[in-house]
């Protein structure tokens, strides 16, 4: 049955470490796809927490089990592996998450609601504005960006956990959608 097949057959993983602050522990990661699964994001947007989603551009990015990932019609993008050795876990993971939504698609309710993602421009001038490198980007507009893609969290800014910046990170998490 074409319900039961899977929408991943086959993929590639990188592994790449922060390429601002070599060292720093920060590593994210790239799944390659030969086969085009944007047909399966309206499901995912369904299923997934904290989405933010673009049809039109077909990219969403959304969290499952804590991890966030951006997906797109022919590369999954992980943010945030904490630890390289599990990285194939995570890869494992999110491919399991895809087949499973698409085999399982007649018992979901397609979300197409799409939710605009913010500009880089407009995250930016809600963050501290301090270059401090704590979160492992060269500065508050790199952060800004990596924001935007779902390769870093309001988290990974230890600045915004201070009282003086709680209003702004309040603002971000309702922008992001991280509420």
């Amino acid at each position: 049955m074409e319900n039961e097949a899977k929408l991943i057959k086959d993929c590639t993983f990188e592994l790449t470490e922060d390429h601002h602050s070599f060292g720093s522990g920060h590593y994210s990661g790239r799944i390659l796809l030969p086969e085009d699964i944007s047909p399966c994001f309206p499901y995912l947007n369904a299923v997934l927490t904290e989405n933010r989603y673009d049809h039109e551009n077909r990219i969403l990015i959304g969290v499952s089990n804590g991890k966030r990932y951006a997906f797109r019609p022919h590369e999954i993008q992980l943010g945030g592996v904490p630890d390289p050795a599990k990285a194939q876990e995570i890869v494992d993971e999110v491919v399991d998450l895809v087949n499973r939504t698409w085999r399982e698609r007649d018992t979901i309710t397609p979300n197409l609601k799409e939710r605009d993602l913010p500009t880089v421009f407009e995250i930016y001038v809600l963050l501290p504005r301090t270059n401090c490198r704590e979160c492992g980007q060269v500065t508050c507009l790199a952060c800004a960006g990596e924001l935007r893609s779902g390769n870093l969290t309001l988290e990974d800014c230890p600045c915004l956990s201070k009282p003086e910046y709680a209003a702004n990170r309040d603002k971000l998490r309702a922008l992001l959608g991280a509420v």
